[in-house]
């Protein structure tokens, strides 16, 4: 029963909507209740936890996801060799980062915080790669009931814990007694369910899954630093005001990733079961999947270029309209990376992940390279356009990739429908913007976008169930 497909939809959209409120609620909550400083404390533990997370992981949930999407209960010796990797790495990664944050001059409360926070890195390791294995098997009604066992965890304790006047040392031990009860559950689920076989640790399948896992890794520590780098390079240039600007469109960015972040692990697991399995090696099989992404990334896209004033004041206040411009070049961003998320994962199901990796350097090199040369003359602006470069590159170099080993993808032709839709309601709208009130035209351009795409064939109710489906090929192999 928990294999059908909307059913699996509503723990895909459960799963994400309690990792959004969980994390902003306790954000605000925070805010409220403690006031800045231990608000201030509390995020800059976490930033080091993601920091390190690259280490930890190493690339290994991505590993897991393909081996188990193309092999289903068959690669359980791959998942446990891997996830005995992970353990390492984790180590590995706690220890860098006690030694790490004791060079930075923090005080010693901070550093008592974030020795604490460290030991969240194995268990997020592990609720990764047991999601990952999940996915694989669509079994999303795990992956929900481990966030909602996190989120009910941190709620509460947080609450209880702010309340009572304790502090970010508190909190960050609640977060870690969240984070180990959810992992501890995935991994009882993982070995009961997904997983029951329990094979035999093989030195040899050891070292030879490590090298496999290099490549995922290299790539897995690129991105991380891609993704946090800009901000970085912000503040060594402007003040810290600037510095928060550029943080609030930046959060938007992120939020508006969240759906192609979702949709890559469920294409990776399907493309790497029909290149394995069925020997299907073109992209454009999966071309009705490109146009549901599509059909539901663009018209956002465009509204909140449109709209970017309206939705920075809103959400953060008047004072963030000075990053409309920033918010509308990221926004050109989350369409390239959109693209570029499914290029690497065409490229990691058909086992090319060290040339996935290697585009992923040149995003990064033309990143750090355009912000040297234009934070001085446009400030965050230039930080903005040097992502938007950085991801053109990998873009294309991916896609230069892919025709020349699988087959060529016309991308273009995936978001045509979807694009012309929200560019002509987007033009009208924009047109209209110091006329009319701008949230009746942001209704006007919702409920445009939502009519036409609803008639539009871009948006296939069928190929979502699609999406959602379980191969029955893997059906047969995991009754």
């Amino acid at each position: 029963m928990t294999h059908r497909p909307w059913l699996q939809l509503a723990f895909v959209l459960g799963e994400a909507a309690l990792t959004l409120v969980s994390g902003g609620l306790i954000f605000i909550i925070i805010s409220r209740a403690s006031g800045p400083q231990v608000l201030g404390g509390y995020a800059l533990a976490l930033a080091w936890l993601a920091l390190f997370q690259g280490v930890s992981s190493f690339g290994i949930p991505e590993y897991i996801l393909r081996e188990a999407g193309a092999h289903g209960r068959d690669a359980a010796g791959q998942v446990v060799h891997a996830l005995l990797l992970g353990l390492g790495s984790g180590v590995a990664a706690i220890c860098l980062m006690l030694i790490a944050v004791r060079f930075l001059g923090y005080s010693a409360y901070t550093v008592r915080v974030i020795t604490v926070t460290s030991l969240a890195l194995i268990p997020a390791f592990f609720n990764t790669s047991c999601r990952s294995v999940f996915v694989a098997q669509r079994q999303m009604h795990l992956p929900f009931v481990v966030a909602l066992i996190e989120a009910a965890i941190m709620l509460s304790a947080s609450l209880y814990l702010l309340f009572s006047g304790y502090g970010a040392v508190a909190l960050m031990v609640a977060f870690v007694v969240a984070k180990t009860a959810s992992a501890s559950f995935a991994g009882v689920q993982l070995f009961r369910w997904a997983l029951p076989a329990r094979p035999a640790i093989d030195p040899r399948m050891l070292i030879q899954t490590a090298r496999t896992v290099f490549a995922f890794g290299v790539g897995a520590m690129i991105g991380m630093l891609s993704l946090r780098i800009n901000v970085i390079m912000v503040s060594l240039w402007v003040d810290i005001t600037t510095v928060g600007h550029y943080a609030a469109a930046t959060k938007i960015m992120e939020i508006s990733l969240i759906v192609s972040q979702l949709f890559g692990p469920l294409l990776l697991s399907r493309m790497a079961h029909n290149f394995s399995v069925k020997g299907a090696r073109d992209p454009n099989d999966f071309g009705a999947w490109f146009e549901v992404l599509f059909a539901v990334v663009v018209p956002p896209c465009v509204g909140v270029w449109v709209f970017a004033g309206l939705i920075l004041e809103t959400a953060f206040g008047t004072a963030f309209g000075n990053a409309v411009w920033i918010l509308r070049i990221l926004m050109i961003y989350v369409l390239t990376e959109t693209a570029d998320i499914m290029m690497s994962v065409i490229l990691k199901a058909a086992h090319r992940q060290r040339q996935d990796a290697t585009c992923l350097a040149f995003n990064l090199l033309t990143n750090i390279a355009l912000n040297l040369a234009l934070l001085p003359v446009l400030g965050p602006i230039g930080a903005a356009i040097g992502r938007v470069a950085g991801g053109g590159v990998s873009a294309t170099l991916r896609h230069l990739l892919i025709s020349k080993v699988l087959t060529p993808v016309n991308w273009f032709r995936f978001a045509r429908k979807p694009g012309l839709i929200s560019l002509v309601a987007g033009s009208v709208c924009f047109s209209l913007l110091d006329v009319e009130r701008p949230a009746w035209l942001l209704l006007f351009y919702t409920a445009t976008c939502l009519v036409s795409l609803w008639i539009s064939p871009s948006f296939s109710f069928s190929t979502i169930k699609d999406i959602m489906s379980f191969p029955s090929s893997a059906l047969r192999d995991n009754p």
